[in-house]
């Protein structure tokens, strides 16, 4: 046990070691793409794409000396008045607002030997506790949740008897169960627990706890100096994969693909499913004709426009991504396939434990129906995906099963992207605010996360449905962000900040519909690898 886990540590050194050769070689390469040529096709009235391309710096990240003597680069919202163009000189002297200010992203560390699971006390005092998640020894969890909310930490076979309670504070997004750290208030909790002491732990779990502590300690110089909770795990490098910058509103990035409208639908006999596994026949040089090109637009290529819809989360919207052959594609195959209730993911338990079906069936955060459609369905769904790519101005060989020499130095052959969500919602039926990220494990070098989401709007003219951002920042209004469903527009928006933390203030919801129905389809890419 010991010899293993000495391996277990030096496998996870060598594992970042190779990580960080790889997010250099990777972003490297990235530059370089020839779809990347929006560096200098980009506008930006404040800060340009190709300052951000050339050296992979966000103009808003600020050096940072932590107690070590090393340097991290976090980044520092600038002053709201810059949200605006120059040209609205109205809005310069005003005061950030934040509407929604009482939710928040909680996140949960369980900093003891045992594993616990995560209850919410619900404020009637009659009303039993609610299991939230199962979060292991030396591990992270949370959920979306509201100032007030009340959590404890108990033991799985015993969850009324609270080891740690969490009353959640405007502002603060970090709560740790901490038994084993030097004046700890949890330490009595450890004879309580039955926990093991300091000396029985194992080789990993030492290193867990050693990681784990100074990520602590880290975040509280974080908090210090951006006014904001990290929520990811230091150390954490910044994101390998491109973001567009957000300088104001309105601000808009122009980038052309080759990927360009299907025109016609061809023929059911050329809309089968493409073999994942063909890598080699899957690459396409920027001179090589589009697949089934001859059912296209006549152009060669397709400019998308991303508009800025907010600075602080970033969120753009892009008209016409999907042509209307390509929505009643997408739509037409949701009509075979069988829409199960949806799952909730990114920030509650969806396993199939008694506790988390009592959960879903409490809480009911998300109402709707869905089904998934794999980038290998159909050649208009790979030309989706070969389209998102350049919208994200990543290479598309990542966003596929991939040959042995495609990007080897990422360490795997997977998708950093997940099959298409495609989600049905009927009158009454939403999704109430939530993150898309998760909280990787504590010892995975990479701490993959959901990095970016482009959602698809498959139809319009709903009452109710829209897409809102309850905590977006800005100087003019208390009202939530929403955006109008809209036949082949696409949303984007990122769950991480340039410094690599998670942002709090992407949290997001599907608005209830109130008449009609509502149709979109959901993209979500990781970074740095698929986790």
């Amino acid at each position: 046990m010991h010899q293993g886990g000495r391996f277990q540590v030096g496998l996870f050194l060598l594992n970042v070691l190779l990580l960080q050769a790889a997010r250099t070689l990777l972003f490297s390469s990235c530059c370089a793409v020839e779809a990347i040529d929006a560096c200098s096709s980009g506008s930006s009235s404040s800060s340009s794409s190709s300052e951000i391309c050339s050296d992979g710096m966000d103009p808003a990240l600020q050096a940072m000396t932590l107690d070590d003597g090393s340097t991290f680069y976090a980044y520092v919202q600038p002053d709201v008045s810059t949200f605006y163009p120059p040209d609205q000189k109205s809005w310069m002297n005003r005061k950030t607002i934040r509407p929604n200010d009482n939710q928040i992203a909680g996140r949960f560390v369980n900093l003891s030997s045992e594993d616990l699971v995560l209850m919410w006390i619900p404020a009637n005092a009659k009303s039993d506790f609610i299991y939230i998640a199962s979060i292991g020894s030396f591990e992270v969890g949370g959920t979306a949740t509201f100032v007030g909310h009340k959590f404890c930490f108990a033991p799985p076979n015993d969850t009324d008897a609270c080891v740690k309670t969490f009353d959640i504070v405007k502002g603060v997004a970090r709560y740790a169960f901490a038994p084993y750290l030097d004046g700890s208030a949890d330490a009595p909790a450890q004879k309580h627990n039955n926990m093991r002491s300091l000396q029985q732990l194992t080789v990993e779990e030492k290193e867990k706890l050693k990681k784990l502590t100074k990520n602590e300690e880290f975040a509280k110089q974080y908090r210090a100096f951006t006014g904001r909770d990290y929520l990811a795990l230091h150390p954490r490098s910044r994101p390998i994969h491109y973001m567009w910058p957000a300088a104001h509103f309105d601000q808009t990035h122009t980038v052309s693909t080759k990927e360009t409208h299907f025109a016609s639908l061809p023929p059911n006999d050329r809309l089968g499913p493409i073999d994942p596994m063909l890598t080699d026949r899957r690459k396409l040089s920027q001179d090589s004709p589009r697949i089934l090109h001859e059912y296209r637009a006549a152009e060669s290529t397709l400019q998308m426009n991303l508009t800025v819809l907010s600075v602080a989360p970033r969120v753009f919207e892009i008209d016409h991504f999907l042509s209307p052959v390509e929505v009643d594609h997408i739509l037409n195959l949701a009509t075979g396939l069988t829409l199960a209730e949806s799952t909730t993911s990114g920030n509650f338990d969806d396993s199939d434990t008694e506790g988390a079906k009592d959960y879903k069936e409490r809480t009911k955060t998300r109402t709707s129906k869905n089904t998934w459609l794999h980038r290998e369905h159909s050649p208009i769904i790979d030309c989706v995906y070969r389209r998102a790519a350049d919208l994200l101005r990543i290479d598309e060989a990542l966003l596929r099963r991939r040959g042995v020499d495609e990007f080897p130095h990422l360490g795997s052959q997977r998708s950093i992207a997940e099959a298409l969500q495609l989600v049905h919602y009927d009158v009454g039926q939403e999704y109430t605010a939530h993150h898309d990220f998760a909280y990787p494990s504590t010892m995975d070098a990479y701490q993959p996360v959901r990095f970016a989401t482009i959602l698809l709007y498959l139809n319009e003219g709903m009452d109710g449905g829209e897409t809102s951002f309850p905590r977006w920042i800005n100087g003019h209004t208390y009202k939530e962000l929403k955006v109008t469903p809209k036949i082949g527009k696409a949303v984007l928006f990122y769950s991480m900040l340039p410094d690599g933390n998670q942002d709090d203030l992407s949290q997001h919801a599907a608005m209830p519909v109130t008449k009609g129905e509502k149709w979109l389809t959901n993209l979500w890419v990781w970074e740095p690898i698929y986790g």
